[in-house]
């Protein structure tokens, strides 16, 4: 655990529990559409729904008092806007989350040997690209609202409104990938 969170001797230990906490929930949100594609049948869309936040909440137990566990850019910069979280970290925090976000998906690629795009989010049929890009807005400014609004400082409880927000925000609009039918 990082002692003094304002200790930027610990930096490289927050940073690298950011892009470790992204790479996992990554590996864990898209691995269940590649791996059900690779192995149909395996993975229902219950547990490709529930997983992610299952995922977010084992983060945040494990890495949480280290680096804040945002494992979003939007999460970092709504806590740079609040003032809670200092500005000279900012870009290193979405370097790596993006980093972990890509590493994941390459590992999946490489180990799953399937498309990347079933792990991908796609507008379901009816949808338009601008009504998928709404909807993850709303849903995005959801899990920020959620987050900013529990009671600052480390918690037990702390992981319990994100984890619960992503796996209940996914069961509406996870629609499969073009190429793959409705359960």
């Amino acid at each position: 655990m990082v002692r003094n969170f304002a200790d930027p001797a610990q930096e490289w230990r927050r940073l690298i529990g950011e892009l470790v906490g992204t790479f996992f929930l990554v590996l864990v949100a898209a691995g269940g559409p590649m791996i059900d594609h690779a192995v149909p049948g395996s993975v229902g869309r219950a547990a490709a729904v529930v997983a992610p936040g299952m995922m977010v909440m084992a983060v945040i137990l494990f890495m949480g008092k280290v680096s804040g566990a945002h494992l979003n850019p939007a999460v970092s910069v709504a806590f740079w806007m609040r003032r809670d979280f200092p500005g000279r970290r900012l870009p290193a925090y979405v370097v790596v989350q993006f980093a972990g976000a890509v590493l994941a998906a390459w590992f999946l690629q490489v180990v799953v040997h399937v498309s990347a795009s079933y792990g991908s989010n796609y507008p379901s049929h009816g949808f338009s690209p601008l009504d998928a890009f709404l909807m993850e807005t709303v849903l995005t400014v959801g899990l920020v609202s959620v987050i900013l609004g529990r009671r600052p400082g480390p918690s037990r409880s702390a992981c319990s409104g994100p984890s619960a927000w992503v796996a209940t925000s996914r069961w509406p609009v996870c629609g499969p990938a073009p190429s793959r039918g409705h359960r």
